[in-house]
């Protein structure tokens, strides 16, 4: 199940080995995940592509997962959908031309397998949002509150700063009136 020896993918030199499964992920997600409450079928649709020592991958990941707010805890469907784009190295290429930002994977020579199931676990880890927000606290921007307490946006702190820097005037004339008893002494 996404997992193809490296010895087949080699057979498909003039055109790309395509494939597309729907499949469970929901055990694995919230077995490395304790913030994932459900997580719907998984439709993964990609190709590989053999290119010269390197097997490049273009795949499509869709599904829903369902948070809790990071404000109410209140249960949220999130919608994922994006690309991975890696390349395995099966030929043990020099690696050091590529960018950066390449990510390339090498091959185990014991064990030549593309491992495509653990990227796209991976990746759907990584494509959650670090805020999730019902639609009604993301519309109203409703914040939690408590007796005595109230979360305040990043604006209305920087407000409260500013008009905490204002020095009352009556406050800046006691200012001065200390100031001229400490050059006495």
């Amino acid at each position: 199940m996404l997992n193809w020896n490296v010895s087949d993918i080699r057979k498909y030199k003039d055109k790309p080995f395509a494939f597309k499964e729907e499949i469970d992920l929901e055990t694995e997600l919230k077995n490395r995940s304790k913030d994932i409450l459900k997580v719907d079928k998984v439709n993964v649709d990609g190709q590989l592509f053999n290119d010269n020592g390197l097997v490049i991958s273009d795949i499509k990941v869709t599904t829903e997962v369902t948070l809790p707010s990071t404000r109410s805890l209140e249960e949220v469907s999130v919608p994922l959908n994006f690309r991975i784009n890696e390349a395995y190295n099966i030929d043990n290429i020099d690696t050091e031309e590529f960018e950066e930002n390449t990510i390339i994977i090498p091959i185990d020579e014991e064990d030549p397998v593309i491992d495509v199931y653990e990227s796209v676990l991976d990746n759907i880890l990584l494509d959650i949002p670090t805020q999730v927000l019902t639609e009604k606290e993301r519309s109203e921007n409703i914040m939690p509150s408590g007796s005595n307490w109230a979360v305040i946006s990043e604006e209305e702190y920087d407000k409260q700063k500013e008009e905490d820097k204002q020095v009352n005037p009556e406050f800046a004339k006691l200012k001065n009136l200390f100031k001229d008893n400490n050059e006495e002494e």
